[in-house]
């Protein structure tokens, strides 16, 4: 025979989970995963896709996940070569935090006012509106993965950059200002 729960409890019980289910319900979604339909929808890009840009200083950047192609608000995701002697022009971003993954390489980041050495596996999060850069000291290539969230930024690489294979955009010192000041990039 089942026993009856006295009412206080039941209320308790129900009362509490409605609070908690309406409570939840108002928080955003978050995650890697969230399209522009607010669905979860999970994605893999493998080592050769993704889109290839070189950019303005020839550097290859891969872009992994992107808000443009992959509906993801959240967050991007990139990579970028840099090979030894390549320099990083000191810049910072209005509207995005930046999250450094020295994947390869060993190098010299400038962090606000500090200079930093990084190697491999080191990782530096840049809040928007902190000046950075990236050196690379070494003697072989450094490999940085990055991301920006929200995610958006990684289109300013693909409107002034040009996808590997095909010939380099001609842009004049203009358009690049602009491009910059629409994604909220100010360099040093």
């Amino acid at each position: 025979m089942k026993q009856r729960q006295p009412p206080r409890r039941k209320f308790l019980q129900f009362g509490l989970m409605g609070i908690f289910t309406a409570f939840f319900a108002k928080l955003p979604k978050v995650g890697l995963a969230q399209s522009s339909e607010d669905k979860d929808v999970g994605i893999v890009v493998h080592e050769d896709e993704g889109i290839h840009i070189l950019t303005r200083r020839k550097v290859p950047i891969s872009i992994k996940i992107s808000k443009a192609r992959h509906g993801i608000k959240g967050i991007s995701f990139c990579r970028e070569t840099m090979k030894p002697g390549a320099k990083m022009r000191v810049h910072k971003h209005l509207n995005n935090d930046e999250l450094i993954f020295i994947h390869r390489g060993q190098g010299t980041l400038i962090l606000g006012d500090q200079l930093i050495e990084v190697k491999t596996g080191a990782v530096a999060f840049v809040p928007r509106g902190t000046w950075h850069g990236l050196d690379n000291t070494g003697s072989e290539e450094l490999q940085m993965i990055f991301q920006y969230s929200p995610a958006g930024f990684e289109e300013f690489f693909i409107e002034n950059g040009t996808p590997v294979g095909m010939p380099a955009k001609e842009r004049t010192e203009e358009e690049y200002s602009l491009t910059a000041e629409k994604y909220g990039m100010v360099y040093k």
